[in-house]
């Protein structure tokens, strides 16, 4: 797959090049995979661009495979996925981590609130947590069981409100929030950070994060974007850096990273762009897997990928409700989610069915959860339907 110009109009949802990627992951000869929200497969590049980093690490001078330059070049190849400059992100091995540096960096005072939804992944909600220790309230919204909206959130602020954060797209539920509107909401009541776990969006959907007041964007790249754990990135928006504390200083934070004769200096200026949050040595195995992705969908580019999957999420729901299967969030509801949670009157029976079926989803909170990416097709639907109908 030959790259070409960024500024190619998308490909069309059926173009050729979809099918190509399809044989790239061995897997899918094997199984029915709709399970993207917990882990993608590894397609053969990325594969093997691990293998090959780690066989010339144990061959060759391992020294020479640690390019300073590729941490600045995997920023740049990040950027036009989530719509931001290159100089906005700062690297991390996973969500936690970058959420784990934002909530660290937020200059908290006695008495301030931060707002989260009620359903929260983890990443979320444990970071928040540790501000209590500073006398931080943790405020919640919504109920559980079902999506947060952004009305419900907007509710829950108060005149003490300093953060408000959430996911993008909900892993429980499957919602996906209007970051650019509800972002500009959270600011024009005065609230001063919005902290946003970006995991089960980026790679799919440009949140195009330049034009919303997101203060910051953690992920990491095992889901829909595919590489080993441990690579990911944190969105910084430049505005709020001046606002921030170090929460993540260390040798990678300051020039002696790129200049091996300033070590010992103790006086060193960290760089004044989001690169100051990296902190310590990136994991440069995962880099190089990631970067194996990024090229391998340098044909199609982030627009591409959104008309796959609007096109692959049409085709889904067609198939789901001619076989009347409901869902927890019908199609139309918030923007387009590849998330789709089963309605089903016992869903642990029939995730058991699936798995033993070789098709491959999840089990979230009783429900099962579907989560296809751009090198499914109709087939795999169909067979996810047929399982559920008995005809296995």
């Amino acid at each position: 797959m030959t790259a070409v110009p960024s500024s190619q109009a998308p490909l069309d949802p059926q173009d050729p090049f979809w099918r190509r990627l399809r044989s790239l992951y061995p897997l899918l000869a094997r199984r029915t995979y709709l399970n993207n929200a917990s882990v993608q497969p590894l397609p053969l590049p990325v594969a093997e661009a691990v293998r090959e980093f780690a066989r010339r690490a144990s061959e060759e001078d391992p020294e020479d495979l640690y390019d300073p330059a590729i941490p600045e070049l995997l920023r740049g190849e990040l950027a036009p996925w989530l719509g931001c400059d290159s100089g906005d992100l700062a690297l991390a091995s996973s969500t936690s981590d970058g959420l784990l540096k934002a909530m660290n960096a937020i200059p908290w005072r006695e008495g301030d609130e931060v707002v989260l939804p009620r359903n929260e992944f983890p990443s979320v909600t444990y970071p928040a947590k540790m501000a209590e220790g500073r006398g931080v309230r943790l405020r919640l919204a919504g109920e559980a069981g079902r999506p947060v909206r952004e009305e419900e959130i907007l509710a829950a602020l108060t005149g003490r409100t300093r953060a408000a954060a959430f996911s993008w797209v909900s892993f429980s539920t499957g919602w996906r929030m209007d970051l650019r509107a509800l972002s500009a909401e959270i600011k024009r009541r005065g609230v001063e950070f919005v902290v946003v776990d970006g995991m089960q969006g980026a790679g799919l959907w440009n949140p195009r994060l330049r034009e919303t007041d997101v203060d910051f964007f953690a992920f990491q790249a095992v889901k829909w974007m595919a590489g080993p754990n441990g690579a990911g990135a944190l969105y910084i928006r430049p505005g709020a850096l001046r606002l921030l504390r170090d929460s993540a200083l260390s040798w990678y934070s300051v020039p002696c990273c790129e200049d091996f004769s300033l070590l010992t200096r103790e006086d060193l200026e960290p760089f004044p762009s989001a690169r100051r949050f990296d902190g310590g040595t990136p994991p440069w195995i995962n880099l190089v897997g990631l970067r194996a992705w990024l090229a391998l969908l340098q044909e199609a580019g982030v627009a591409s990928v959104e008309r796959r999957m609007e096109h692959l999420l049409s085709l889904l729901h067609g198939v789901l409700s001619e076989n009347g299967l409901r869902v927890l969030v019908p199609p139309g509801s918030c923007p387009p989610t590849a998330i789709v949670l089963l309605d089903l009157p016992d869903g642990g029976r029939a995730y058991a069915t699936l798995k033993e079926s070789g098709v491959c989803v999840s089990l979230r909170m009783g429900r099962v959860r579907l989560s296809p990416h751009v090198y499914n097709d109709a087939e795999d639907f169909e067979r996810l339907a047929e399982v559920l109908r008995g005809g296995a």
